[in-house]
């Protein structure tokens, strides 16, 4: 019974020490129980004077075997003669540190468990110039999530690599027997087929000529994805480009009887392009805004000159694009939901090839559309060939 009114008396005096207490006191004790991280207060020698909770819960100590003891029996013991020389440096200089300065720092538990952590410093007044509080921070789950992200990249990374060596080869095989089908066409029509025959080699030819297409668009992506695909820019003239485009697309328009409006700025728009290449983004964009758009449809395309730049809209009332695939449009082997049948035998290169050159250009091109049936927009963003510039090429 003694023993217990003893305690009751002792519960009881307990608040009437903390009133006591100094307010400024109170608060940091308060601030250092509440705080996230363990927090370890060392003096000059490295001797523990304070410790919260969660230092306790961390390291797995109880307060009564870490107070008066030094600092680095929390730290793994091949790291501690090199502390002692740190904590020296750190009085002489004393400064706070964040967390997350690059270094790799470990704990110690007393069960002898080591773990990452992350710490923080800072200089804390006292009665004998300052002590050092420190924060310590277990970032196990952290770095296992660091090392889980560079796996994984570099698994993506190998993937595309390999998808890439993939496409080249591939593309570099099929043009071999490509092109020898595409020599027995003519080979057959030299012997005069009769009409049956014609249709059947006409069939052919608009096939392996389709394939080929293809197959030059997956040798174009691998260049561009090592980095092999050079331009040959020199002066040209945009309408020029245009002209050659609108030609290579013309065949699609007059099959699905689809009306082109052509708009271009009465000067001349000059350029610093690698005019095949270029002629290959308008052919592109012309041939998707056929392939998208009803027969009889109509498509438009202007050109206009602004604040250094041209800007090019190529523009259809076609099926158009939903919202949330407007930012996929010029990713690789990316087609539009529901617009397969209309897609001609593409697999999703051409955008994907628009994009990267536009880029190689030193331009931009953005999708615009309203939606589902409400057609589509792209624009191309390109600078123009200053006078300077113009001079130098010439010279």
């Amino acid at each position: 019974m003694t023993q217990i009114m003893s305690e009751r008396v002792g519960y009881r005096r307990r608040p009437e020490r903390l009133r006591q207490m100094p307010k400024p006191e109170q608060e940091f004790n308060g601030f250092l129980e509440s705080a996230p991280d363990a927090v370890v207060i060392a003096d000059r020698d490295g001797r523990i004077i304070r410790v919260n909770a969660q230092t306790e819960k961390l390291f797995g100590y109880p307060r009564r075997e870490l107070l008066g003891r030094k600092v680095e029996m929390l730290m793994p013991e091949r790291f501690r003669a090199q502390h002692v020389e740190q904590r020296s440096d750190y009085f002489a200089n004393p400064i706070a540190r964040p967390m997350r300065t690059g270094q790799q720092l470990y704990g110690r538990r007393k069960d002898g468990h080591e773990f990452p952590a992350e710490i923080s410093l800072s200089p804390l007044p006292a009665e004998e110039g300052f002590v050092i509080a420190t924060a310590i921070r277990d970032v196990t789950e952290q770095r296992r999530m660091q090392e889980e992200l560079r796996r994984r990249t570099q698994e993506l990374e190998d993937a595309i690599q390999h998808k890439d060596e993939f496409l080249g080869m591939l593309a570099h095989e099929l043009r071999n027997p490509l092109a020898a089908i595409g020599n027995a066409i003519e080979v057959l029509r030299l012997d005069r087929p009769n009409a049956d025959d014609e249709w059947v080699c006409d069939l052919i030819s608009r096939q392996t000529e389709q394939v080929l297409h293809l197959v030059d668009d997956l040798m174009d992506v691998s260049r561009l994805a090592h980095g092999k695909l050079s331009l040959r820019k020199m002066p040209v003239e945009l309408s020029q480009l245009i002209s050659q485009a609108i030609e290579a697309v013309q065949p699609l328009l007059n099959t699905r009887t689809q009306q082109l409006a052509v708009s271009l700025p009465s000067q001349s728009v000059r350029l610093l392009a690698d005019p095949t290449r270029l002629v290959q983004v308008l052919t592109n964009l012309l041939n998707n805004a056929a392939k998208y758009t009803e027969d009889d449809g109509q498509i438009w395309l202007t050109v206009a000159k602004e604040e250094g730049e041209v800007v090019v809209r190529v523009r259809d009332n076609g099926i158009g694009i939903a919202a949330a695939m407007l930012p996929r449009v010029f990713d690789l082997f990316t087609q539009v939901p529901g617009a397969l049948d209309r897609s001609d035998g593409g697999i999703g290169i051409g955008l994907a090839m628009v994009d990267q050159l536009i880029k190689l250009h030193g331009g931009s091109v953005k999708a615009f559309s309203e939606g589902p049936g409400r057609g589509s927009e792209f624009v191309v963003r390109l600078p123009l060939l200053s006078a300077t510039c113009a001079e130098r090429n010439a010279k």
